[in-house]
């Protein structure tokens, strides 16, 4: 099983904060680089730890150079919000004319980046979830929606390597037919997975059967259910 927990130092002291559902320690701190090569591209990341006071853009990403952008996804009206760096604003990012709060990137949550320079390394550095043995379960409400989502733990490997106790991101448990959108910053494009239990993998493209798709850390895709109050884990 290919799982990448990227753990930089971790302390014995037992204090803990609660956040989103999860159980994070502030002494147990969690490192990860990623990179985004190309300037103008758009790469589809998330952060798997939790950081500063608030999750903002402006402690996930205070590096990003100028005039890079970023791409909230909006479930319920299906489109993105745009939030540009501008040093000129008093906040540090504009809607592209005006100045607007730095947009929140919780864990679990997808979003675009495209920077304005090429080979900018984005430093994740924070609290990592620590409910060791247990699931975090993310569900999604509604049919047919398309989520932008990411694991809650700097994970790397198939979507199907995870259970209930521990291994990573468990897909397998989607309603039949759900899809599966990975993103290709090189192409421009989503390649398409679908669940389906008359493959043998499990999966298809929408015809035929494929490989489960995997993930770096810090890896944001989209998940469309095909029934209500469909459900994901991440075990720990």
């Amino acid at each position: 099983m290919k799982k990448t927990l990227l753990i930089a130092a971790a302390a014995l002291a037992a204090s803990v904060i609660s956040s989103q559902a999860q159980v994070y320690s502030q002494n147990i701190v969690g490192y990860a680089n990623v990179i985004t090569p190309n300037a103008g591209a758009n790469y589809l990341i998330s952060v798997p730890f939790k950081m500063g006071v608030s999750n903002g853009a402006n402690e996930v990403l205070p590096n990003l150079p100028e005039f890079s952008s970023v791409l909230i996804w909006n479930t319920g009206s299906s489109s993105y919000a745009s939030y540009q760096t501008d040093t000129g604003s008093p906040t540090g990012w504009t809607d592209g004319a005006n100045p607007v709060p730095p947009p929140l990137l919780p864990v679990g949550q997808g979003f675009f980046v495209s920077p304005a320079n090429s080979n900018v390394t984005n430093t994740f550095v924070g609290a990592i979830a620590i409910n060791v043995g247990t699931s975090n379960v993310m569900t999604l409400a509604n049919s047919g929606a398309n989520y932008l989502v990411g694991a809650v733990v700097p994970y790397a490997g198939s979507v199907t390597n995870g259970s209930n106790s521990g291994g990573g991101i468990n897909l397998k448990a989607l309603p039949e037919f759900s899809s599966v959108l990975i993103w290709n910053p090189n192409t421009s494009s989503f390649a398409g997975y679908q669940t389906d239990t008359g493959s043998p993998t499990g999966w298809t493209d929408g015809a035929n059967p494929v490989t489960p798709p995997s993930l770096t850390v810090g890896q944001g895709f989209f998940i469309s259910p095909s029934d209500v109050n469909a459900k994901w884990t991440i075990g720990l």
